[in-house]
């Protein structure tokens, strides 16, 4: 890695946690879920193995001890506060590694010039353009009353609901990568409060969405999905307009983000209140 960058990259230690918390508090909604994975786990030397999560950084020439850009490298990875230039630096450190890969995104720009760098050929689809949105206020659609925290005896109409938005989302099943390591995020954010659901008159969960990254700064939601029986009738607004109200108790701001092919989503966010804050992209492998 050292070599195949000049000595730019590095892997970062527990020593710099405070310069990567202050580099990712410059900008919170960005990196929202890089942000609260070091505030739960620090920056550690990386373990063993291959798909031990590590964080790689790149020094601020201008300003010794501080980081000009950084990221995140786990079975997903997630460049922090990088351009093009960062962007490619970080591919060529990962192909040195030649680290396994489920997923990589942000901020577009970087994501793209990282993904060709790497050299990876295994990939299953880009998703170039993808709006970062955000909503600090509460929205002007009445919420809708049914929203509330899922709870653990509902854990199996949970999962059958996130497995569904994941598998219609992604194209594959959620399963792929392990049926207990799904099952225990689906749970943990259960237990977190962070799965909200609405319930039908037939006990069927006919909306959902979850809180997946919260920091005190935002919170990001994720795996927004409406019953397919019960679209085309707005529950989605009114579903996302009471995902705001609660999560607007936890952070100032919520943000979220979409595919910009998904005009549907898009109307229903701009309909809540939400605006544009950047672009993401995503490779999924």
């Amino acid at each position: 890695m050292h070599r195949a960058t000049s000595g730019a990259v590095r892997v970062l230690e527990s020593t710099d946690t405070p310069a990567l918390l202050r580099l990712l508090e410059r900008d919170p909604a960005h990196h929202v879920s890089v942000l609260a994975s070091v505030r739960s786990r620090g920056t550690a030397a990386p373990g063993r193995g291959r798909i031990a999560a590590m964080l790689l950084g790149i020094d601020d020439p201008e300003h010794p001890g501080e980081l000009a850009s950084a990221c995140w490298v786990g079975s997903n990875i997630t460049p922090v506060h990088a351009g093009p230039a960062e962007g490619e630096l970080f591919g060529l450190a990962l192909r040195a590694l030649r680290r396994r890969v489920s997923s990589v995104y942000g901020d577009a720009e970087a994501v793209l010039e990282l993904h060709d760098a790497a050299g990876w050929v295994n990939v299953r689809e880009v998703r170039a353009d993808q709006p970062l949105l955000s909503i600090d206020v509460p929205s002007a659609i009445e919420p809708m009353p049914e929203v509330r925290p899922s709870r653990l005896e509902e854990f199996d109409a949970v999962e059958q609901a996130s497995a569904a938005m994941f598998t219609e989302e992604l194209g594959f099943s959620p399963y792929t990568q392990g049926v207990s390591e799904y099952q225990q995020r689906v749970r943990s954010l259960i237990s977190g409060g962070y799965s909200l659901i609405a319930v039908g008159q037939d006990g069927e969960i006919i909306f959902k969405a979850e809180f997946g990254a919260v920091s005190r700064e935002v919170v990001q939601v994720q795996g927004v999905w409406v019953h397919p029986e019960h679209r085309g009738r707005g529950l989605a607004a009114s579903g996302m307009s009471a995902v705001v109200d609660y999560g607007l108790k936890l952070a100032p701001v919520v943000s979220l983000y979409v595919n910009g092919y998904n005009t549907a989503a898009l109307r229903t966010y701009q309909r809540v209140g939400f605006r544009r804050e950047g672009t993401f992209a995503t490779i999924l492998f």
